[in-house]
């Protein structure tokens, strides 16, 4: 008797839950919460500091991330400009510990004037696997069909994608790539769970709980740690990861063509080089720990850099495209870690770009 009214009880509070969760989907789709389309970032939300929290050298004041309503990391108000510049990219495109307007894509789209703007969709960690697809669903939307010029930052993380894992850079499914390349993608394309809104709203309290727990490290691999392991010198064989990072180049070019945009790539700038200070060999000794990677010497990583960007400036060359070949100084003039611009790197850039756009007849600037 007991166990039947146990079971009984079992089997209501069951029912009453499922009404409660199937309710609860119900109001939360019909609030609109989350996205049902492509969004590299949330759009219509920011973030305020009264300081930088990563109190990184070179990087100082107030700090504010935001993005508008397309997803992107923008000053200017892209419904209201006669030309319109994106920029996609990696952590050295988003610039994440810059504050909005220090970023390079800021400081040029203040260079360009009111009639332009250049809208940031880069995301950190993305590679050219990820750039394949938001070339194609960024560009898609309404609001960005007038686009005709398209900046490209690219190339460190296909390298160290690649030196992590050869068979993950290479094979990773598609539905993976678009889940790490937008924060957002339609639901049609999520399995039914994960397309739920309760499991995206749990997420992301699990995200936020975890960010309150966790010790402040914003970033992590900044952290000192000091690694017994003896950097490798000799290169790997890079020829399988270059060949792919090849046919991903050429299907972007293919899109921009398709789409009639200019498209620009510019080779990726860093700090690695032979003879690396004891903080920079403490830095990649960290990201190595961190990231699973194997440490390399400053003086290989150079090289491996090199050759990624020596084939997309092959690439380039082949297609008739125009490159920024970004040759900088290998200091901290420029850079707060081994690749990422600080404050007056990020102007360097901007002004480089800035330059190439007018002297090369993309812009103009007279308006």
């Amino acid at each position: 008797m007991v166990r039947k009214k146990l079971l009984k009880d079992i089997l209501y509070y069951s029912v009453f839950t499922f009404i409660i969760l199937v309710l609860a989907e119900v109001i939360l789709s019909l609030s609109n919460i989350f996205p049902n389309d492509y969004y590299t970032n949330t759009p219509n939300t920011k973030q305020s500091y009264s300081e930088n929290p990563s109190k990184i050298e070179g990087i100082s004041g107030a700090y504010e991330i935001g993005y508008d309503a397309l997803g992107s990391r923008s000053i200017s108000d892209y419904s209201k400009a006669t030309h319109k510049i994106i920029a996609i990219g990696g952590s050295t495109t988003i610039c994440s510990v810059l504050t909005q307007e220090k970023t390079w894509t800021a400081l040029l789209d203040k260079k360009l004037g009111d009639s332009y703007w250049v809208g940031n969709f880069a995301r950190s960690g993305n590679s050219s696997n990820h750039h394949v697809f938001q070339f194609q669903h960024i560009l898609d939307k309404p609001e960005l069909k007038d686009t005709k010029i398209v900046l490209m930052l690219v190339g460190v993380n296909d390298c160290r994608a690649y030196l992590i894992s050869p068979d993950k850079y290479i094979n990773m499914s598609d539905t993976k790539v678009k889940t790490t390349a937008f924060n957002h993608i339609p639901n049609s394309e999520l399995p039914f769970l994960r397309s739920l809104n309760l499991y995206k709203l749990a997420k992301k309290a699990r995200q936020r709980i975890l960010y309150y727990l966790l010790p402040r490290k914003p970033l992590d691999y900044l952290e000192k740690y000091e690694s017994k392991i003896e950097p490798i010198t000799e290169l790997p064989d890079l020829t399988d990861g270059l060949n792919h990072y090849e046919r991903n180049l050429n299907k972007i070019i293919k899109e921009a063509q398709k789409r009639d945009i200019s498209i620009i790539f510019m080779t990726q700038p860093t700090i690695w080089q032979k003879d690396l200070s004891d903080k920079h060999k403490t830095l990649l000794a960290a990201r190595s720990h961190y990231n699973k990677t194997p440490l390399y010497t400053g003086e290989a990583l150079n090289k491996i850099m090199t050759t990624f960007n020596e084939r997309l400036m092959t690439v380039c060359n082949k297609n008739n495209i125009p490159i920024i070949d970004l040759q900088l100084p290998k200091d901290q003039t420029i850079f707060y870690d081994d690749m990422h611009f600080n404050e007056s790197g990020a102007e360097v850039v901007a002004e480089k770009v800035y330059n190439f756009l007018r002297l090369n007849n993309h812009v103009t600037t007279d308006e």
